[in-house]
Parts: structure tokens; sequence; C-alpha cells
């Protein structure tokens, strides 16, 4: 019987351990019996960020309100935009499951790592203590991917979805484990089971050659991941619970005021207009270093190293985002929206300008539970309990290390006199903070919760298309994503169904 390409990576599983040093000296094959016989081949095995750190996942990049899709820009250009860009930024169910979407494997793969672990630690020698914090780390692993993966491919988890399709609950590298997709009520309990596991883990957030080791879990690791968890399930005292704890540990921002700078590496682009003129393209520091994660690792904010990377380097920002943020004196403005990005892109005969968001390099974006994030967190759970006054208080010391200080502070603080009008300027500030990365997340909750304030009617206006190309000589259509859309689970890629026998079974719309 054929299985998930994750579950056959029984090769896979044992040429990352050949990329550990000194483990393996000969390339592993699928009869491989080379098996770790240590704790630290477990460590190095976690130690290995790369195997870890990326979220390639089209449908969070381009799958919300924040990413903007113009027919002005696609007709300017007709590469302003690839076909599956606008697929997966319409909310397609036809051709998707064809696409190349890489991110249900790459989770899996993290599944496949943590079991591993988990398989091994009684077998291998070493220490009960580092085995226990082994144990713990893995069933974050495990309870992490498995919330990031049921977050784009199940329907968002309530009373009246529970019976839906969930994920398969694969706790083992075993070839004859069912895998079956469970019911969503099944795969969530198999997440609290893991996140109660995890919580055991007490391992403060070390340093390792002077960075912060946020590429490997720790005790305000797991406490910021539970407050996002927690929020997910509208659980509003836990979620500011753990926040709290993540931030009495450590609490770090950057000042934008100080601390953020342009690069010294101008990128200088020839427009025709129709005479030649050139331009300077103004980005951030962060984004001069590719590959290198150094810039990432000393940002400072972060509790734990992942990121959405997007190797289309199209993060357009929708003039919806746009218009949130005060263009003057925000300074995540200033830094992260990159004027005349369009032009980097190429398209500069005829010119077109259209701004890119920047935050590492042109692909990737922190997407792990960071500092800010706890602030929202608390801030928003403070405000949906009631004490909308804290929230605003709680959500201001993030303004204050983001918005130019020589602005009035009527400007740089959030003001309001109701609950309502507090909670809709909190996550308003949750968006301009972390668009892209969150907005997905977000969207799928606000329209499960309590109350019908926040709920989002995602639109786009666009040229249809079919599997290979854009009609760019049709009419422009409205594509809408309703709030109880059931396209809120993305469609599974077909190769993944094919390659376990058809024993995974598609999202149903």
């Amino acid at each position: 019987m054929k299985k998930l390409r994750y579950i056959t990576i029984a090769a896979f599983s044992m040429a990352l351990l050949a990329s550990c040093t000194e483990f393996l000296e000969e390339e592993p094959t699928k009869t491989s019996t080379v098996v770790p016989s240590t704790v630290e081949h477990l460590e190095r095995l976690l130690n290995n960020y790369g195997n870890f750190a990326s979220e390639p996942s089209r449908e969070i990049a381009f799958g919300t309100d924040d990413f903007g899709l113009s027919t002005d820009f696609f007709n300017a250009s007709n590469s302003a935009y690839g076909i599956m860009t606008v697929q997966f930024a319409t909310w397609d169910k036809q051709y998707i499951p064809n696409a190349d979407a890489p991110y249900w494997t790459t989770e899996w793969k993290k599944i496949f790592i943590a079991n591993m672990v988990l398989e091994n630690l009684d077998r291998v020698e070493g220490s009960i203590e580092t085995k226990e914090q082994l144990r713990a780390e893995a069933h974050f692993i495990r309870a992490y991917s498995y919330f990031k993966l049921a977050d784009v491919y199940c329907l968002p988890y309530n009373q009246s979805t529970k019976n839906e399709m969930g994920l398969p609950i694969k706790k083992s590298t075993s070839f004859e484990e069912p895998i079956e997709r469970a019911s969503l009520e099944s795969t969530w309990d198999m997440m609290k089971e893991d996140m109660e596991i995890a919580l055991t883990l007490e391992k403060e957030f070390g340093t390792f050659q002077g960075q912060k080791k946020i590429w490997r879990a720790s005790t305000v690791s797991v406490n910021a991941f539970a407050a996002r968890f927690y929020l997910t399930l509208n659980d509003y005292e836990k979620a500011e619970e753990y926040a709290d704890l993540a931030l009495s540990e450590y609490s770090y921002l950057r000042n934008y005021n100080t601390d953020m700078r342009y690069s010294d590496l101008p990128t200088q682009v020839t427009i025709f207009n129709p005479e030649p003129e050139n331009v300077d393209i103004l980005y951030p520091y962060t984004h001069d270093q590719q590959n290198i994660p150094t810039d990432k690792f000393e940002w400072g904010e972060s509790y734990y190293y992942r990121f959405l990377t997007n190797g289309s380097w199209n993060y357009y920002p929708s003039q919806e985002l746009l218009n949130l943020y005060d263009q003057d004196n925000d300074l995540r403005y200033k830094y992260h929206i990159v004027e005349n990005y369009s032009y980097a892109r190429g398209i500069v005969d005829p010119p077109y300008s259209q701004p890119g968001y920047i935050f590492f390099f042109k692909s990737d974006i922190l997407s792990g539970p960071s500092v800010p994030e706890m602030l929202l967190i608390k801030a928003e759970a403070q405000t949906r309990q009631g004490r909308w006054n804290e929230g605003l208080t709680t959500v201001n010391i993030l303004r204050n290390a983001r918005m130019d200080q020589s602005a009035p502070s009527t400007l740089i603080q959030l003001n309001a006199t109701t609950q309502d009008e507090a909670l809709v300027k909190i996550l308003e500030e949750r968006r301009r903070e972390m668009p892209f990365v969150s907005r997905w997340h977000d969207v799928r909750r606000y329209n499960n919760n309590e109350t019908g304030i926040d709920d989002v009617e995602m639109t786009k206006i666009f040229y249809p298309y079919n599997a290979s190309i854009i009609l760019k000589n049709d009419a422009p259509i409205l594509y809408t994503l309703e709030k109880n859309s059931r396209r809120f689970a993305n469609p599974i890629p077909e190769q993944e169904l094919l390659t376990s026998d058809w024993i995974i079974k598609q999202n149903t719309y």
C-alpha cells in the first residue's frame, strides 16, 4: 500500500540524521538500520533549525485580504501575478488541489521528526532530565505543526464542526499506523494532550554563541504558544494567563525609533516614463541577508523561530491594509512598506508603482510566537473579558515602540470610549503588526467567536482564470469568501491523496 509522502520518509528521516555531524558517514536508505544511540544525537537533530523554521504556505501568504490583487497592476504587467498566486488569492477549489503546495508536506515532516525523537527516547543513552526535556519539546513541535496544519486544511474548530474531518493522527513513524483523517475534535484533543506535556518543559530561554536559542523550545516559547492556542479556542482567561507568563520571563521590544534603519545598500532601478529615470528603492536593513539567519536571530522579539516564506517574493499589501497605517507616523509603514517595490520586480517599461511588504529579505516574515504577539493577545483577552481600559494600556506598550515619538501623543496612543471600539482598535493594531502571517488565522477565529463585531467577509475583484492562464480579456468578477464558507479548509494537495491510495479524503465544498 502506498502511504503519505510524509510517512514514506524513512529514508528522509535517516537523511536528517545524516546531516548531524559525526553521526553518519554514508548515505542512509529506507532499509537502513542506523538509529540514534545517545540523547546528543537527538539534540543535534532538533538543533537543525532548517528542518523546522520555514512555513512555505501559499494559502496563508495570499489567501487573505492583506494580499492585494489588482487588475490595474496586472494590466501593467502580465508578470505581476503568477497563476497559482491568483488561485490561492481567490480561494479556488477547482485548480488548487493540483497546484504545487508544499506546506502540507513540510509540516508533516516536522511531525515525523518529533515522533522519531519520542520513539527513540527510551532507547538512547542519556540522563533522565535531558530525556524528559526532549520529550516535552517533541510534544511541543508536534502540537505546533498540528495546529498549523489544522489552521490551513481543516474547518475552524467549534461545537458545530467538531465532527468534521480533521487530520490523520500520527503518534509514531510506523508504516502500519492508520492514516485516515480523524474527526476535528479528535485532532484538537490530541493537540491539547501534546500541549499539556509540552507545558511541563522547564528550560531557560538560553543563548548560544551570543544568540538567543529561539530555534529550540523553551518554557517561555511553550507558554507563548499556549497563549495563541487558547486564544484560538476563545478561552480568553487562559490566553491572558499564558501571555502574561511569557511576558514576565521575556518582554524585549525593538524600538523602531532607535533600533530600525534603512539598508545601506539601496537598489537602483531604471524606469522608462517614457525617458529613462533612475529610482532608488529603500529597504529596511533586514532585507540584505537572504541566506544568513543572523538578522532573524538578532531581531530580539521572537520566542520561537518560525517564518512564513514566499518564494515568489510578492507580499503585495492590499489597499485595505495600507489604509490601516498612519503613513506619516507609523514606523512599520516607513520601514516595512517598500515604495515602488514593483520596479525591483521588473515592471519598469512602462513603470507601475506597487509597494511591497518586506520584513526579512523579500521572502520571509517571522511567524513564531513573539513579544508583540503576546502584548496583542493580552490586550485582546483583557478587552474581550470586559477590561478594555487595561487592554488599551497593554496595546499602547507596543504602540510606543512602533510610532514616531515626535508625533502628538493623541496619534501614538490608542483611545476608546466603549468596549467595542477598544476591541476594533486593538484588532486593527494586530493586523498592522502581523500582516500576512496572522490574518488567515485571525479571520477564522473572528468568524467563530461570541461576537459579530469582528466578523470578516473577504472579497476581491479580479479576472477569471483557468488551470494555466489568467483570462485578461474577460470582465473582472467578484470573488468572495463568506463568513461560514467551507473554503476556510483549503484543499489538500491531490498528490498527497493519491499517494495515500485515497485513504485520506479531500475536503468537501
